[in-house]
Order: C-alpha cells, then sequence, then structure tokens
C-alpha cells in the first residue's frame, strides 16, 4: 500500500496546514510546467494531498493504513501462519489457481524437456565471443597504456577549457576566487540541480554571505551536490556558451569566462532543502530568480 505521508514528506499526526503547505513546496519543484522531468512524480504528490487534504478520505486511508501495516507486522512474525483477505484479494488468489497457475504448470513442463536437449548453441556462441572478448582488451590495455598528446587544446560548446583541460559537469571553476569549499557531513542535505536552459552554467552556492561550493553544469545535464546544510542557502549562475580559459572577468580580476554570455541570476529567497530536493532551470528567466550584472554575481560581501 502505497504510503501518502512518506510522498509528501509528513508524519500522520501532520496538521491540514502542515500537509498543505509540504504539498506547496514539492509541487514547486515537480509541477510539469516549471520541471519536465518530473511529471510522474508530480502525479504521485497529487494524489496524496488530494487524499490527506480531505478530511473525510484522509480518515478512512489512515484506518486501511493501520490495517495494512498490522497485517504486513503478523505476516512477518515467525512461527505465524494467520492471515486475513479482503474480497479483493481472494478474487485475485482465485483468477491466480484457475489461469495463471494452470499456464505456469504447462510452461515449467515445456522447459523442463527443453532443458533435456543439447546446449550446442550456447557452446558455439561461447566459443565465438571468447577470442572477440579478448580482443577487444588487448585494445583497451593498448589505448590505456598509449602516451597522451601535450598541448592540444580541445574545443566543445557544451565543455569548459581551462588550463588545456576540459571541465565537465560537477567541476568546480570559481572556488579559487570565492574561497575555500565547505562541507556539512551532520545534516548531509543533498541538491539536484537540472541544466535545460540551452546554454552551459556555472552554479554558485552560499550560506548566507559565506561560500559553499561552486559547480559546471553543460546543457542537458545535471549535477547532484551532496553535503549541504538544511537552511540558509541560495545561490547564483552564471549562463552562456564556449567557456574561453583566458577570457578576463573585469570585476574578479582572474580568467575564465564563457565567450558568448547570456547573463547572470540570483535567487529571490533563501532555500530550506527537505527530503526530495531539485531545481530544473529553463531558459530566460526563471521562477524564483531576478536577473543581476556582473559585479553583483562576484561580491563577496
Amino acid at each position: 500500500m502505497i504510503n501518502f505521508y512518506d510522498i509528501l514528506g509528513v508524519t500522520p499526526s501532520a496538521s491540514a496546514s502542515e500537509i498543505k503547505s509540504a504539498f506547496r513546496s514539492l509541487a514547486k519543484i515537480y509541477h510539469p510546467d516549471k520541471n519536465p522531468f518530473g511529471q510522474e512524480d508530480f502525479k504521485k504528490i497529487l494524489r496524496a494531498y488530494e487524499t490527506l487534504g480531505n478530511p473525510a478520505r484522509k480518515s478512512s486511508y489512515d484506518v486501511k493504513l493501520k490495517y495494512h501495516q498490522k497485517a504486513n507486522i503478523i505476516s512477518r512474525s515467525p512461527g505465524r501462519k494467520t492471515w486475513s483477505f479482503d474480497d479483493k484479494e481472494l478474487n485475485r488468489r482465485n483468477y491466480y489457481n484457475e489461469h495463471i497457475k494452470k499456464y505456469e504448470k504447462n510452461r515449467n513442463t515445456k522447459i523442463k524437456h527443453a532443458e533435456l536437449k543439447t546446449n550446442y548453441n550456447e557452446y558455439k556462441y561461447i566459443l565465438f565471443a571468447t577470442p572477440i572478448a579478448v580482443a577487444l582488451l588487448l585494445l583497451i590495455i593498448n589505448l590505456a597504456a598509449a602516451p597522451k598528446p601535450k598541448n592540444i587544446e580541445v574545443k566543445n560548446n557544451n565543455a569548459e577549457i581551462r588550463n588545456n583541460r576540459i571541465l565537465n559537469t560537477g567541476d568546480n571553476p570559481y572556488s579559487e576566487y570565492f574561497g575555500r569549499q565547505q562541507f556539512n557531513n551532520v545534516e548531509n542535505k543533498k541538491l539536484t540541480i537540472k541544466n535545460s536552459t540551452g546554454m552551459d552554467i556555472v552554479l554558485c552556492l552560499f550560506k548566507e554571505r559565506d561560500f559553499v561550493r561552486s559547480c559546471f553544469i553543460q546543457n542537458g545535464f545535471y549535477a547532484e551536490i551532496e553535503q549541504l546544510p538544511k537552511k540558509g542557502l541560495y545561490l547564483k549562475y552564471s549562463i552562456g556558451l564556449n567557456w574561453g580559459a583566458e577570457e578576463k572577468l573585469k570585476t574578479a580580476n582572474l580568467n575564465g569566462n564563457f565567450k558568448k554570455k547570456s547573463g547572470f541570476y540570483k535567487s529571490l529567497t533563501e532555500i530550506e532543502l527537505g527530503p526530495i530536493n531539485e531545481i530544473t532551470l529553463l531558459k530566460g528567466l526563471n521562477e524564483g530568480f531576478r536577473s543581476i550584472n556582473e559585479d553583483e554575481f562576484f561580491n563577496k560581501d
């Protein structure tokens, strides 16, 4: 039985206002208009709220949930063989005995006869595949041992070039400027950022005025940032294409920026992380963010 309380992240003793608040928080993340990847999750969240948000439905659901939990405890108790079935479960078992079990018996008989036949084809495939696997293994070993070319600049629309090295999603381009990265192993929250902007982004997380983490995310990719504090987070991100290692940033007096720039953005309010934390960034100005300039993005105060 689906536990609607777990879906909304509340306890069975939660008040109506707490249930409504939890639903609104999750809806902001998974609503299809804001998150094209969260359609199925939003259906589950909506179904849970429609049940728990209605006092009559909630009362009926609580009775069924307690009965289901009690039945699970009884069925798992060692040495006990006491079960109780409702009409739906009884009909399902009768259907199984009349149709599925009969088919399964016939299928098992066919499998038993098939196993008596020779396995010549299986041995033939093994003999054919073994030399191919050995050849591939030798090829991988040779490629790994081959010397890597030096001083070759690699250009990629969805990659960051810095010191002749490709930075992929998850790397930290601005951590040297903002300072030492912070990791919270006590609260240990995780935030997933999905980039659907059509460009690459550099994301910077802060707790109040303190720098927490920076992360490069390619277009069409997502990054899972772990070991974060629960409260007080806000984020900034820059967006653009064609990262240049020597591209000068006047405000921060450092190198490394997008050659084709689109803008800088900052969240309007602090972010509080719950059991499910996911933000999808879309093209243009996203809800909950405002456009800022380069000076404000790199401001450390």
